[in-house]
Parts: C-alpha cells; structure tokens; sequence
C-alpha cells in the first residue's frame, strides 16, 4: 500500500508542542517532539492530552497519503492508551503505519516511546476523506503570552474556564482547531474533573464537526463514575449548543 508523501503544514499547535519534521519510510511515518518541563501539569505530571498534536500529525499524515486524488482527509476517530509515564525531558517518537484504505476514509495505529525505546502509549485514527481542490498552506498565528508553558497555559486559560472563543493559534491547515487540541484540552477537561491521585489511562474522541477560530467553544463534563481506583469522565466540546467534539476518558490511579 503505498501513497505519496507530503511535507508537513506546521501551524500553531506544532510550534506549541515543539513537534519535529514528519518523516516518510514507505507506509510508516515517524515523527518526535521535545520533551521539558512545559509539557507538565501543576502536579509536574505529562498528561496524555500533551501527545495529542504529535499523535493526530503522524497518523493523520499516513491517512492523508492514502487519499484520492481532490480529496484531504480529517480526523473522524482518535484513540490513545497511555502504558507509562511520559517523560519530561529528551525526546518523544511516533511512527504510524497506514493499516486500511476504504472509499470514504483510511484508518492507521502508532506507537509512542521515549529516548530508551520505552513504550509509553499507543494510538489509533480513522479518518473520513472530504472534496478539497488543491493542498492547504500553512496557517498563519498569532502567538500569545504565556502559551510556551503549553500544558499548564492550556489548562489555565481554557481547559479551566468557561466558554472561550478559539484564537488562530489553534488552528490545522484548513483553518478549524486541529484535532490534537481537542483531544488535549479535552483531556485537561477531564483531570479538572476528578480526584487529584487519578490520571488518564485512555481516551478516545469523536469528530463530529468542525470547530473554526473564531468561534465560541464551551466544555462540559459528565463523570459517568469516579471511584478510587478508576473514574469515567464524558467530556463534551460544543459551538453553538451543538457537540463538536465528544471524548470518553478513563482514569486510573497514578503509577508513581
């Protein structure tokens, strides 16, 4: 199976989370970001939400090389399972593998590991192809004060408020919030949500339409359980009363 490669549009979520280029070997993609203290919650923990870019950016590549010709390919489905704390300093590496190609979307897994070859999570996308004449250019941003501590601005300034309106920075090619935000901010959501011992094990968020900047997004939650050893957490991104995004996220006990 093979597919054509195509460089990487980096925008604002990239920069943010220090992400490196996307790299082609045949199917498989990898691709890696700096590893430091900004990716850190208040706890000194990474969360998982801090992969979000780097994962949705090398799965969605592999899809998007799969896709028909006068189409582009956007986030439908991601999972991610996280099996060990992620580190907060060196590098961390992704590579993906395109594992099906159907007429409306493709579907591709990847790894996560750290400097040492440790695997510390996993993930899945599936992706829907939709009409698109020509590639999008890199979106332009505005930075903002304070975003270089990326995990603990995210959480302060939207994961942690009401409802925000989305600023350019958080934007993919086609000029919506790209897809390893909301999986990020909805997983920040989900931490506010339950006791503080308890970190996430898995998520996985569905797309159900896009959020453009501008636009007034708000989080709720719904904790569908929370006990000591294991909390359930809904979380749901909605513009204009209407869900955009909508994430289950399970917490387990943190390992130490």
């Amino acid at each position: 199976m093979s597919h054509a490669p195509l460089p990487l549009i980096a925008g604002g979520p990239e920069d943010l989370f220090r992400l490196e280029p996307v790299t082609y070997a045949g199917d498989r993609l990898t691709g890696s970001m700096l590893a430091g203290p900004w990716l850190a919650a208040d706890d000194g923990e990474v969360p998982a939400g801090a992969v979000g870019v780097l994962l949705d950016d090398v799965l969605g590549y592999a899809l998007i090389g799969s896709r028909p010709e006068g189409r582009w390919s956007v986030s439908a489905e991601i999972t991610v399972d996280v099996l060990g704390p992620l580190p907060t300093e060196g590098r961390l590496h992704a590579e993906a593998d395109l594992v099906h190609v159907g007429t409306l979307g493709a579907f591709a897994t990847g790894r996560l590991t750290d400097d040492d070859g440790r695997l510390v999570a996993v993930g899945t996308q599936r992706g829907r192809f939709v009409p698109m004449a020509g590639d999008p250019g890199s979106p332009s941003y505005t930075p903002v004060a304070g975003s270089t501590d990326v995990v603990r601005w995210l959480s302060s300034t939207y994961a942690a408020s009401g409802p925000f309106v989305v600023p350019d920075l958080m934007a993919n090619p086609l000029g919506n919030v790209h897809g390893g935000m909301s999986l990020c901010l909805s997983d920040l959501v989900a931490r506010g949500a339950v006791a503080d011992h308890l970190t996430t094990a898995s998520l996985h968020i569905t797309y159900t339409r896009a959020i453009p900047v501008g636009a007034t997004l708000a989080y709720t939650t719904e904790v569908r359980h929370a006990g000591r050893g294991l909390a359930v957490v809904d979380v749901t991104g909605s513009v204009d009363s209407r869900p955009a995004t909508v994430a289950r996220v399970v917490l387990h006990p943190r390992t130490g």
